[in-house]
């Protein structure tokens, strides 16, 4: 039996300039796919970034805010750089000799501002925040590490009446991608232990 075969007809393959376009299609497609998981990374790095700053900010004012409630004396430097703030360690004991077991300063706590007075971004992008336990120690905890800054025409501390601080800064974070992420903050704290004297607020400065 001799067997014999049909040859196929209708059998088809892409051409050339089909593969071509297919490719070119392709690669349209994916560009577009890059492009906008790009865009979406650095919108989420944008908005981290932001975050972390404002956390900082908000934490370092509230540090603040909830020691010199509880300070015993206020008082600042003549650049308002530097906070000192005094503790009654035992208010059961009168270690000043007023007659007053509450007001005494038995310890001192800092806060100081390290770097340069400036509004400028870049000039303040090592500018760092310091918080001192006890002014005769070396040891400290950084607030703020970096970005930190002057808000225009104001010092970082002003006090006011011996009992009121003003606290004014910025932060700014100058080596993001596009461009920085920046915080004005501004606060103000009244010590709890003031003196009857005192008990009449100056205005604002």
């Amino acid at each position: 039996m001799k067997l014999i075969s049909k040859p196929a007809h209708g059998t088809r393959a892409f051409t050339l300039v089909e593969i071509m376009v297919a490719s070119s299609i392709g690669i349209f497609v994916l560009a577009a796919g890059f492009v906008f998981l790009n865009t979406v990374i650095r919108m989420t790095a944008g908005v981290t970034s932001q975050t972390v700053i404002n956390q900082k900010a908000g934490n370092a004012l509230e540090m603040m805010q909830s020691r010199i409630r509880f300070a015993t004396s206020i008082s600042n430097d003549v650049t308002g750089n530097t906070l000192t703030l005094g503790f009654d360690d035992n208010c059961a004991v009168d270690s000043s000799g007023d007659g007053v077991t509450y007001n005494d300063s038995d310890h001192y706590e800092i806060f100081k501002f390290v770097g340069v007075n400036s509004t400028n971004i870049t000039l303040c992008s090592t500018n760092k925040l310091l918080y001192y336990t006890n002014k005769n120690s070396l040891n400290y905890r950084t607030l703020i590490p970096s970005g930190l800054r002057n808000l225009p025409g104001n010092p970082i501390f002003t006090v006011t009446n011996k009992v009121m601080v003003v606290i004014r800064f910025g932060i700014s974070d100058a080596y993001t991608r596009d461009g920085y992420q920046a915080i004005d903050m501004q606060g103000t704290a009244i010590s709890l232990n003031r003196p009857l004297v005192t008990n009449i607020l100056s205005i604002l400065p």
